[in-house]
């Protein structure tokens, strides 16, 4: 246990990555619950919450089994790479996760189960590249859309899970929503890989080194713009964007000077951001 808690602290911290779950799933779960006029249910939430974690730190744990063998050359300090923990343990580890998700959807409902399921499916699809990895990899933006679309069916498994409504009660407008959390995704994944010219590493990818410092900064906005704007589309009502409109003002300050300090700003400052987004939007759905 002492060596998984490393692995924890060290690439699944809980002070960034619990909020973040815990505010994705209120959301997301919250949405669904009031479109259908259903009371809250902070028992089964509970076990929603617990569904979600399990599946992001499955998916963290996938990461580090993809990247093992570059991290021996390139960031040769991370857990698996020095020898914490083997391949073979974190591949044990998944299986008890996956058997232990479709366990606690199962204990849901029919209609949870066969979504969260899958979700399981396309995050296996993810952890193979798809089959096509050779494809992929080159092409960074279009690697990164195809993995952080599975936000999309992880929003709508925690809404499906809170409510247990079956599939074909949905309208586009639920699957707008949902589809929100992919462009927020994409935010903090382009945001996360986006660095000042003296950050940059050889054989290290980013979106700042093939987009150019601009570039990279206008493809993270354009996410943040998207995500508002489907929820501006379902929500014509609600307070102006001032969340939105602060942060694009304050992360032009990654433009105006291009320093590692900045750089490190607009991307803490997208994280912090996204955090914030969900917090509005879980005031937004419950009023």
């Amino acid at each position: 246990m002492a060596k998984w808690w490393i692995l924890i602290k060290e690439r699944f911290s809980p002070a960034s990555y619990v909020p973040m779950i815990f505010l994705f799933s209120w959301a997301n779960g919250l949405y669904l619950s009031q479109s259908f006029k259903m009371d809250w249910d902070w028992g089964r939430f509970a076990m929603v919450f617990v569904l979600l974690l399990s599946f992001f730190f499955r998916m963290r744990l996938f990461d580090e089994i993809k990247d093992y063998e570059v991290d021996l050359k390139v960031n040769p300090t991370r857990p698996l790479a020095r020898g914490v923990l083997s391949v073979a343990q974190v591949k044990k580890a998944l299986l008890l996760l996956i058997v232990f998700e479709l366990g606690v959807a199962g204990s849901l409902g029919l209609s949870p189960f066969l979504i969260h399921a899958i979700a399981i499916g396309y995050s296996l699809m993810m952890y193979e590249e798809f089959f096509i990895g050779d494809l992929l990899r080159p092409h960074l933006t279009t690697y990164a859309v195809t993995h952080t679309f599975v936000s999309t069916l992880l929003g709508l498994s925690a809404g499906i899970a809170m409510t247990g409504v079956e599939l074909s009660q949905l309208t586009w407008h639920h699957a707008l929503f949902f589809l929100m959390n992919w462009a927020f995704f994409n935010l903090f994944e382009f945001a996360r890989k986006t660095f000042a010219p003296e950050e940059e590493r050889d054989h290290v990818p980013s979106y700042s080194n093939i987009f150019g410092c601009y570039g990279a900064w206008a493809l993270s906005i354009s996410q943040a713009v998207l995500g508002v704007g489907v929820i501006f589309y379902l929500k014509p009502h609600i307070l102006p964007p001032l969340a939105l409109t602060l942060y694009v003002a304050v992360s032009l300050a990654y433009l105006l000077r291009k320093t590692r300090k900045t750089a490190s700003l607009f991307r803490n400052l997208s994280g912090a951001y996204l955090l914030l987004h969900y917090i509005i939007l879980v005031y937004i759905v419950g009023v």
